[in-house]
């Protein structure tokens, strides 16, 4: 054990002593912050003494203490919002993987099935059954609640796909399929899985079928549903926060506060501003995925009403007609499965969020807000006071000069660096109608032109400025998404799951390659078995001359033997030289070596 996992162990069973328990991510995560405010390291060069690593486990200790702390609790809110988000999307890559994996066995197992020729029953029977194997796979996919998923829903269902297999491709008309590429096969079978799913899509809207697959109704409306107002609501709230805590501090002279007040209310807003920025990328997720509701519920029901039209009063309908709008109707209710799945973990993530933010209690009296709110929070722009020289180095963008500006990704999350360096970490927004400042690839905005005036005197003491504050304020380190200047902060992230996320240490190491790369080219056909070879040599030997008849009828594909084919008489039952009665005038031959044992020839 090194000396900063023994910090972390004493972290954790002093707090725990203290009923007061905390997990190891935190305790590793604050372990380093302070090690790198100390050697602008988070990692440990050479040991440190006895004292030093008493003082290094004490301050650990106290911060970790103080529960209530608006930066402990920012950095709480990051650790457990991102690794909930990470261990739900590993999940549901991991869920992806296994089924794409699954289907590439039934895949294969179709696509590389041997069939002698079209008229091989027995080969063509098997491949049938793999087919089916296939489809009844694919729809299980399609299942919200398998526990419940009882025998004579599944004795239902395989029932329905057999016969919607059965109306698209017949046991009978597999000749084509058999002799396509492997390429085309799985074109087939991927549009086939759709047909048949299509199918039973309609069948369940004329109520003929459709066991075990959700309706329109179950997924396009449920509770994740009513998320996005929620959100909403919460953002306008949070925002108004915001604005409060910026009106209070571009005001500050206003108000007499200690210090220590003014450093927890700074702390204060850059919670609220991590908590706004998780619930506005939230709801940009939950947008995105009700625009692809709302487009595949429209294109579900519009095929859906283009089948009750085409097979209202028939019983059977051109293929060319139908088939493409069963496929259309599958793909439309696998989008709306999967962004039901989706919106699911997106509530989950928001009821975290919400629980963590009546965690944190604001300090700020009310009579100082209502204060606040009467007045302005913004100055009017002057941009003859800014003094832009080209030669500076800073490249200035503005809307009438740049065409992409509205699309301009703006480094620190937009807010004022200025503010940060000079007031020890205040997160004021920066104004994008002063113009964006790019210097060495960073796109910084200001509030002021007071700001923008300094910045451009000495552009480079504001950059490693904002990384210097991050370094005493290591919450601001996700919130300014300036991981790249920590790629050292060894932060692992360890879920229930036992999946792990860590940001990995950058080291020099050598790699050795070899110099002449073996390539395999491996002929899955190959056939190993000599016995096997045997037999298809001895088989192609004694292929004899074939006709067809000369009628064209029906038979004419099956080819005869020009003469009968009929076994010599035996002279007697046994074929060996010493019983009686052989002739001796006809010569014998006989097959010697195949058991290892030496036969005369008589």
């Amino acid at each position: 054990m090194n000396q900063l996992d023994e910090v972390v162990k004493f972290a954790l069973y002093q707090c725990r002593a203290r009923n007061n328990p905390i997990t190891e991510t935190l305790a590793s995560y604050v372990a380093q912050t302070i090690l790198n405010k100390r050697t602008n390291k988070f990692y440990l060069e050479e040991k440190l003494n006895e004292s030093e690593l008493n003082e290094l486990k004490n301050e650990t200790l106290n911060k970790l203490s103080n529960q209530n702390a608006p930066d402990l609790k920012t950095i709480q809110l990051q650790i457990q919002y991102d690794s909930a988000y990470v261990e739900m999307e590993l999940q549901r890559q991991e869920k992806i993987k296994k089924q794409s994996n699954e289907t590439g066995k039934y895949i294969d197992d179709v696509v590389t099935l041997e069939i002698k020729n079209a008229k091989d029953f027995e080969g063509l029977t098997t491949l049938y059954t793999k087919m089916f194997h296939y489809l009844i796979y694919k729809n299980k996919e399609l299942i919200e609640d398998p526990i419940n998923f009882d025998a004579q829903a599944q004795f239902n269902m395989d029932k329905e796909v057999g016969a919607a297999l059965e109306s698209v491709i017949p046991r009978a008309a597999l000749g084509p399929f058999v002799s396509l590429n492997p390429s085309e096969k799985v074109t087939q079978l991927v549009e086939l899985a759709n047909l048949v799913i299509g199918i039973r899509l309609f069948n369940k809207k004329i109520g003929k079928g459709g066991v075990s697959l959700s309706s329109l109704e179950d997924l396009t409306k449920y509770n994740a549903r009513e998320l996005s107002d929620q959100i909403k609501q919460i953002a306008l709230e949070t925002i108004e926060q915001c604005e409060i805590y910026t009106t209070f501090f571009i005001n500050q002279d206003k108000f007499q506060m200690s210090n220590e007040d003014i450093e927890k209310y700074k702390d204060e807003l850059a919670f609220l501003r991590q908590y706004l920025s998780y619930i506005l990328s939230l709801q940009e997720d939950i947008e995105q995925s009700e625009a692809m509701i709302e487009q595949n519920r429209i294109r579900f029901i519009k095929e859906m009403e283009d089948l009750k039209k085409l097979l209202e009063h028939k019983s059977s309908a051109p293929k060319e007609q139908v088939y493409p709008k069963f496929a259309l109707l599958a793909q439309s209710h696998i989008g709306l499965f999967e962004d039901k799945q989706i919106s699911i973990e997106r509530v989950e993530l928001f009821r975290l969020l919400v629980d963590l933010r009546k965690m944190m209690k604001l300090s700020m009296p009310l009579a100082i807000q209502k204060q606040c709110k009467q007045m302005e929070s913004t100055q009017p722009d002057n941009l003859a006071l800014i003094n832009y020289q080209p030669e500076s180095g800073v490249q200035r963008l503005l809307p009438q000069n740049t065409p992409d500006f509205m699309q301009t990704q703006l480094d620190y999350f937009g807010f004022c660096i200025w503010s940060v360096v000079k007031k020890n970490g205040l997160l004021i927004p920066g104004k994008p109608s002063l113009g964006v400042f790019r210097y060495r690839d960073k796109n910084c905005v200001f509030s002021n032109e007071i700001a923008i005036n300094e910045f451009l005197s000495e552009p480079q003491r504001y950059l490693t400025g904002v990384i210097d504050i991050c370094r005493q304020k290591p919450h601001l380190i996700r919130l300014f998404r300036v991981e790249e200047n920590f790629k050292n902060l060894n932060l692992k992230l360890t879920f229930e799951s036992g999946s792990l996320l860590s940001n990995k240490l950058m080291v020099d190491k050598d790699v050795q390659t070899p110099v002449h790369f073996i390539e395999k080219n491996l002929d899955p056909n190959y056939c190993w078995n000599e016995w096997e070879l045997r037999r298809k040599a001895i088989q192609m030997a004694n292929i004899r001359k074939r006709q067809t008849k000369a009628s064209q009828t029906i038979l004419s594909n099956f080819k005869v033997d020009s003469e009968a084919q009929v076994y010599e008489m035996k002279d007697q039952s046994t074929s060996t030289g010493q019983n009686k009665g052989l002739n001796p005038l006809r010569p014998r031959n006989y097959i010697v070596g195949l058991r290892d044992k030496t036969y005369n020839q008589q």
